[in-house]
């Protein structure tokens, strides 16, 4: 069967083409149009190689992700691990066939595309991103998306709206506020593009595993297994962070910790910084900068110092006071302190809203330290 291979910048095109192949069974492969040439040749290179191999077939979709590192890598599932999580996606989310579900990113991100394909699959009426939102009753969105739609939502516009369907990155408390007041429910879940589906809530609690989904922290590392897991990734040399154990659990390497009623979900292991052989999670000192009122976007990241191999570093977006955020940290332990703070208008994000933290080091080697 020939393999429909999607690169198409306009989203309808796009979405029209993805349904019409899972229809016929075609496998299928999704890929983001704005890539350089160079990274386009290489994953059509890859694409060609694996279905010539016949490592690709009859139901498989591939999905690229750049994640947070900037290395895009090609992600293969059978398309009925998507299929397996569309009741309980409608059980979490009360969507159905009365809903019109607005898509304001791209569909070449995994996010938006299971959104797009949920919605359609349950008769839902789809809007894209170049759609006008204003009749839309539900949103899949990212956290950082949120400011700009509550803005429209408060001068008016979005009347219909009632939910947001949130992933990609923390929601901070205040936003999820700001939302409630606006009148929407908030249902944010936890993921990635090789588990899918790992854990929902819809208030400032604990993570509950997602409907068909079972959760363990193991070392405070999230392991899942459930129907929803991709089988791998497209490419022998796509060292992704996916590993999987002999009984059918997986993990990207996320750190948590259980807490009563579920679990908090802490981020990444590989952003941890060592700074005089101390080990500090920077998303933990991220979620308590991000608390401080004034403070619109932050990210952590470790840069080189000649004694203490890296030293803790803060870019802040926002017109919090200096001395603000340096009594938010003051209670954290001395290696979990920022030594240097930088400002910034934006910080770099993927399209599904993660910081890219590989662009971090290069934002604040720009700035001055205010």
């Amino acid at each position: 069967m020939t393999p429909a291979i999607l690169r198409e910048s306009d989203q309808s095109v796009l979405l029209v083409g993805f349904l019409s192949s899972l229809r016929v069974g075609a496998p299928c492969a999704v890929l983001d149009p704005t890539w350089p040439d160079l990274l386009q040749k290489r994953a059509s290179t890859m694409l060609d190689r694996a279905f010539s191999a016949g490592l690709l077939g009859s139901g498989d979709l591939v999905v690229f992700s750049s994640g947070s590192t900037g290395h895009p890598r090609g992600i293969v599932r059978r398309v009925e691990s998507w299929e397996a999580s569309l009741e309980p996606m409608s059980a979490v989310t009360g969507i159905t066939g009365e809903d019109r579900v607005w898509l304001p990113g791209p569909l070449w991100s995994s996010l938006f595309l299971y959104g797009a394909f949920h919605a359609a699959s349950t008769g839902a009426g789809v809007l894209l991103r170049g759609d006008d939102p204003d009749g839309a009753s539900v949103v899949h969105c990212v956290p950082s998306q949120l400011p700009s739609l509550l803005k429209r939502a408060e001068a008016g516009g979005l009347p219909a709206m009632r939910l947001a369907v949130v992933a990609g990155d923390r929601l901070e408390p205040a936003v999820r506020r700001r939302c409630v007041a606006a009148g929407w429910r908030v249902l944010a879940y936890y993921g990635a593009a090789e588990l899918s589906f790992v854990a929902c809530r819809d208030d400032d609690g604990p993570y509950r595993a997602f409907p068909g989904a079972e959760v363990q922290v193991r070392e405070r590392v999230l392991w899942t297994r459930s129907a929803y897991l991709a089988r791998g990734y497209l490419a022998a040399s796509d060292r992704g962070p996916m590993r999987r154990d002999p009984d059918g659990w997986a993990t990207v390497g996320d750190l948590a910790r259980t807490l009563p009623g579920g679990l908090e979900v802490l981020g990444r292991g590989d952003t941890a910084v060592t700074t005089g052989g101390h080990t500090v999670v920077v998303e933990e000192v991220e979620m308590v900068l991000r608390a401080v009122s004034g403070v619109d976007d932050v990210a952590v990241l470790g840069m080189p110092h000649p004694r203490l191999g890296e030293v803790l570093t803060a870019v802040v977006v926002g017109g919090v006071d200096d001395a603000q955020l340096r009594a938010a940290v003051a209670g954290l332990p001395a290696p979990s302190r920022p030594r240097r703070w930088f400002r910034a208008n934006s910080l770099p994000r993927t399209d599904a809203g993660k910081v890219r933290r590989e662009a971090l080091a290069d934002v604040a080697a720009s700035l001055s330290r205010p």
